[in-house]
């Protein structure tokens, strides 16, 4: 038998391919891409936030990630310590970025058990659409990717950047 970790949701992700993510950004007023810790071990996914930084997705870097974004030509909109803390700003409905109000956050780079508690808090205290662009599903969020291998998963991110430009 295997054992799942955190899979109890009272409403589940719903599984997006890179096109449908595609619809769900262009939709939105303003998206921003949230960035964890893995980018300081993961050069394609730094190269990845700095292309989605260039099709006009603000950036918000969480941990150090913003020295690498940085290095690159990314300036964040906001750099903190913790996911937790940005996470208190946007479920606040007064906060704004340069006087716009988030409507969809992109995560990339984060453990799943450390993004899912924060999903968990963004799906049911926030009217904001939540996408994990990780490899692997998240039920927390309102749209997830499938479960990927690394080769499928980098793949499936360029995808995202080419239809956003």
């Amino acid at each position: 038998m295997s054992l799942i970790a955190d899979v109890q949701a009272s409403r589940s992700a719903r599984v997006l391919d890179a096109d449908r993510i595609v619809k769900v950004v262009k939709m939105s007023k303003y998206p921003v891409l949230i960035t964890g810790g893995k980018l300081l071990r993961d050069d394609r996914l730094v190269k990845f936030a700095v292309k989605m930084n260039k099709a006009g997705v603000d950036v918000i870097a969480c941990s150090a990630s913003s020295k690498p974004l940085i290095e690159n030509g990314v300036k964040p909109k906001f750099t903190t310590f913790s996911l937790h803390y940005i996470t208190q700003f946007l479920l606040d409905p007064d906060f704004r970025i340069d006087g716009k109000v988030v409507d969809c956050a992109l995560y990339l780079g984060f453990m799943p058990y450390y993004l899912s508690r924060v999903l968990s808090a963004m799906k049911h205290f926030s009217k904001i659409v939540t996408i994990s662009l990780e490899p692997y599903y998240q039920p927390h969020a309102t749209f997830s990717l499938p479960k990927l291998d690394e080769g499928k998963y980098y793949e499936t991110l360029e995808r995202i950047v080419e239809g956003l430009r």
